[in-house]
């Protein structure tokens, strides 16, 4: 059963920023089932309602007892929290930076409302785009999370590959 659309506030986003949980679901979903095939459907629907309630589980030290881990003799680590809480990260980073923009292209429009006139350095108002640079700290603010979610570092360096090769993949069809 998929939850209805929720918006909620999110820590350490700018004042007034929410995060929809319902894209960050969205974006993390196929995810989901590229790396963990398993945790789909019903079971997604169920770990991203915990990772919502309690977004910090994931990263729990006391792994053992926590329902968002499971495995004998060996721990293994549930994917679903560790990729709802990395999407969580990029759409908080993605969000910041669009309003930074979003701060310059209304100070633009409120000059152009006045009368005044733009300068060179202003900003153009064009679609968000990423840069490299960005793109770059996408990939180190998933591989960070992942490896607070005790996903092992290789793994961790494919899950952030697939984030950015996603974010990237309507670029290239452009």
């Amino acid at each position: 059963m998929l939850m209805p659309r929720q918006v909620r506030s999110v820590k350490g986003t700018p004042m007034g920023t929410e995060v929809d949980e319902s894209l960050v679901r969205e974006l993390a979903e196929p995810l989901v089932g590229e790396f963990s095939p398993a945790e789909q459907g019903e079971l997604f629907d169920l770990l991203g309602e915990a990772h919502f309630a309690d977004p910090d589980a994931f990263a729990s030290g006391d792994r053992a007892i926590q329902p968002l881990a499971f495995g004998l003799p060996e721990l293994t680590v549930l994917l679903t929290p560790v990729l709802l809480a990395a999407m969580e990260e990029v759409v908080r980073y993605v969000v910041g930076n669009a309003l930074a923009r979003g701060a310059k292209i209304t100070a633009n429009g409120i000059r152009r409302l006045f009368g005044r006139r733009r300068t060179p350095e202003q900003v153009a108002e064009a679609p968000l785009v990423l840069t490299p640079e960005q793109w770059s700290e996408i990939r180190t603010i998933v591989e960070r999370v992942a490896l607070k979610g005790g996903v092992p570092a290789d793994q961790a360096h494919l899950i952030a590959a697939a984030v950015v090769g996603s974010g990237h993949a309507d670029r290239v069809g452009s």
